[in-house]
């Protein structure tokens, strides 16, 4: 089986998971190639440690697609003519229908992803994010032998919403199935109007093996909080750390740090905020980290914080609950479905996230049994081999 992963960019330390899926596929011996709508090489971290699956000669570019007007014309004289012999010329010449496929039948795209798409046998189209799935679509419509899925995340539902998922009718119509990671997914594409048949339930999955803790949870001395998320504004990240602000207020003497994991548009914006309440000591904007000193910051945290607006099935909080951090994040998408090890409270209000830390804070006592109860959960239902199995049954069936 030969499936292309079908993304926005790759390698990116903000989609992980799909790199941990590639790889789950390649351990399960499938072949994979990745198409990224950027061309250029991403953040490199992201794969750091990773090398022996080298990724990067796995990510392909299609040929034809950068050439000029005259040698794309030529290159496809010449790719017509020899598909006399191999029964595809039917292919290319509904690839050219303008009044269907509009400027990518006008420039020959469509042309050249349906030549990669037969030149390399594949077998399964695996797009990531809604418009993905929109733009591998047309070579299902031309008829190419060809499975295509899509897996939803959250700014495609986002998308979605907004024109109450006009822009995915054509989507749900020709494909082979839509995959949901959380049942706040599953319900909108429901609304969008996805047939429920074709909507299949495959969350997220962690290597439980990796994000696990090695020390006991520690229940006494300083207390060290985390939190690894894109600094942009629908991670909230400003409720967090005035929440911590009061939380110092109210008890000055508290031993504890503040590590924030990752970058961002509000970076600058963060660190402003950070200064003006004196916290410059205690919390800390590290940057953006690759997996393994993710892990690592991890297993040496207690509490796991993530004051998201916006959210559907947030990675991070099962990596940080395999890793037994007791977690506290806010009630948006499928957040309270999965946050066992730990409490979750209404977004926006860092009044009412202050008083859940303190409340976490004073109930030290009860981590150990969070942290197993976060633990216990993910090896069951969010084991990245289980659902590795499930996708390859899906790709089956």
């Amino acid at each position: 089986m030969k499936i292309l992963f079908w993304v926005n960019i790759f390698p990116a330390f903000s989609e992980t998971f799909i790199r941990d899926q590639i790889i789950s596929l390649l351990d399960k011996k499938m072949q994979i190639l990745i198409y990224s709508n950027t061309k250029s090489i991403q953040e490199l971290g992201a794969l750091k440690k990773f090398e022996k699956y080298n990724l990067l000669a796995k990510k392909v570019d299609i040929k034809g697609l950068n050439d000029s007007k005259y040698i794309r014309v030529l290159r496809a004289l010449g790719i017509g003519i020899n598909s006399l012999f191999k029964g595809h010329l039917k292919y290319y010449i509904k690839s050219l229908n303008q009044k269907k496929y509009g400027s990518n039948a006008k420039t020959l795209k469509l042309f050249f992803q349906i030549n990669f798409i037969l030149k390399n046998k594949i077998n399964i189209i695996h797009a990531h994010f809604g418009p993905n799935g929109i733009n591998a679509l047309a070579i299902k419509r031309i008829g190419l032998p060809v499975k295509l899925f899509t897996t939803f995340h959250g700014y495609d539902i986002r998308l979605g919403i907004k024109d109450k998922g006009k822009i995915y009718h054509g989507l749900f119509k020709h494909s082979d199935g839509v995959f949901s990671i959380s049942e706040y997914n599953y319900n909108y594409l429901l609304k969008f109007g996805a047939n429920k048949n074709t909507i299949l339930k495959l969350s997220n999955g962690v290597n439980v093996d990796f994000y696990k803790r090695k020390t006991s949870v520690t229940v006494l001395g300083g207390i060290k909080m985390l939190t690894v998320a894109r600094l942009v504004e629908e991670k909230s990240l400003d409720i967090a750390i005035k929440a911590i602000s009061l939380i110092k207020e109210k008890s000055p003497n508290l031993a504890f740090e503040y590590i924030i994991v990752g970058e961002g548009n509000q970076r600058s914006e963060l660190q402003e905020l950070i200064n003006s309440f004196g916290l410059s000591k205690y919390i800390k904007l590290i940057g953006a980290k690759n997996s393994f000193e993710v892990r690592d910051l991890m297993i040496e945290s207690d509490l796991f914080l993530l004051s998201s607006n916006s959210e559907a099935l947030p990675t991070v909080l099962l990596e940080a609950q395999s890793c037994e951090l007791v977690v506290l994040a806010t009630n948006v998408g499928s957040v309270k479905n999965i946050v066992k090890g730990g409490s979750v409270v209404e977004p926006s209000d860092y009044i009412a996230f202050s008083s859940e830390i303190f409340e976490l804070i004073e109930s030290r006592k009860k981590w150990k049994q969070l942290a197993k109860t976060g633990r216990k959960y993910i090896e069951k239902y969010h084991n990245i081999d289980v659902q590795t199995a499930k996708l390859i049954n899906y790709y089956n069936a």
